[in-house]
């Protein structure tokens, strides 16, 4: 049994299984599928890694250009249909046999660099061999309904530590691209935050956005704009609740995002006043609970999903860059 410092109280969870990249339902409806970043103030964080937007390209806080028109049912993340920034930096991660044909499900990606991405050491680690693969590993920025305006190979790589037989706290990787895409397409930037502060965990509730290539997303009611995978899912104003200091999944932030496999390695990150995007997290997974919990919210979850902090990874980062 954990004890967890939620943002204004205190939830003793029991956390039971790692599932790894998945989780085993969406958590919450709560968002209409029209979703607009809004900006939020400069909180108490250190600036470690500057976005960049190359001149000429358009930002915007909109995922979906244009009007959409779709049946939304219960799950309430957002097809990523806009080519502007931020959404041209993320992009999803596949390992290609020699053949051609893809041998994992996929991963997703940030461009943090001119030719470089971040992702979890899990993305990259062969679970066989707790190796890095041996197969050909591609980026493809902005990937929507299965097409991508470019696609790079991975050159060189670091990570922190295979998550299946090391911590699950440095599941953190980074990928050096054989061509600057960041320099077309945009890179984040990343802030050290401190979530064992509960003033922090106050000022970011519902300030959080997850965007990941879900295996299960675009769901059968979205299927217009892509199979499952194809096209990037929006998970918006959710929240940190925790980082844990103890136990198995220590220096783990605990939080609300939508996510399903294919979304390892997602940013979660914010829209600041500032007017950047800065990546706060990196989510790696989810966790299942023994019970039914409250959240902050009033909504009732049995499972809720992970990631680590930027601190982690953020010093290779700033180096490699």
């Amino acid at each position: 049994m954990l004890r967890l410092r939620p943002i204004s109280t205190v939830l003793s969870l029991g956390i039971v299984v790692v599932t790894g990249t998945a989780i085993t339902k969406p958590l919450f409806a709560q968002r209409p599928l029209e979703v607009t970043l809004e900006p939020i103030a400069l909180t108490d964080s250190e600036i470690g890694g500057e976005a960049y937007v190359p001149e000429g390209v358009v930002s915007t806080q909109r995922p979906i250009d244009g009007s959409l028109r779709a049946v939304v049912h219960t799950d309430d993340r957002t097809p990523v249909l806009s080519q502007k920034y931020p959404w041209s930096a993320i992009g999803r991660i596949d390992w290609v046999a020699s053949d051609g044909s893809e041998v994992l499900g996929s991963c997703t990606g940030s461009l943090i660099g001119p030719n470089l991405v971040l992702t979890n050491a899990h993305c990259l680690i062969d679970p066989e061999t707790d190796q890095p693969t041996t197969h050909t590993i591609t980026f493809r920025p902005n990937v929507i309904q299965g097409e991508a305006p470019a696609i790079a190979e991975v050159v060189a790589y670091d990570y922190g530590a295979s998550p299946y037989t090391d911590n699950t706290a440095e599941d953190w990787a980074l990928l050096s691209l054989d061509q600057p895409l960041g320099n077309i397409y945009g890179y984040l930037g990343w802030r050290t935050t401190d979530f064992t502060d509960s003033t922090t965990l106050t000022e970011m509730d519902g300030q959080i956005s997850v965007v990941g290539y879900s295996a299960d997303f675009p769901t059968p009611m979205l299927s217009s704009f892509g199979a499952p995978g194809e096209t990037a899912g929006l998970s918006a104003s959710c929240s940190v609740l925790v980082e844990l200091l103890e136990g198995e999944f220590s220096g783990s932030l605990i939080h609300t995002c939508d996510t399903n496999p294919g979304a390892s390695g997602a940013p979660m990150f914010a829209l600041f006043e500032d007017g950047e995007y800065y990546i706060l997290g990196l989510h790696t997974g989810s966790v299942s609970l023994l019970e039914n919990v409250t959240l902050p919210t009033g909504e009732e979850t049995d499972v809720l999903n992970r990631g680590i902090p930027v601190s982690r990874w953020a010093a290779r980062a700033a180096a490699l860059r």
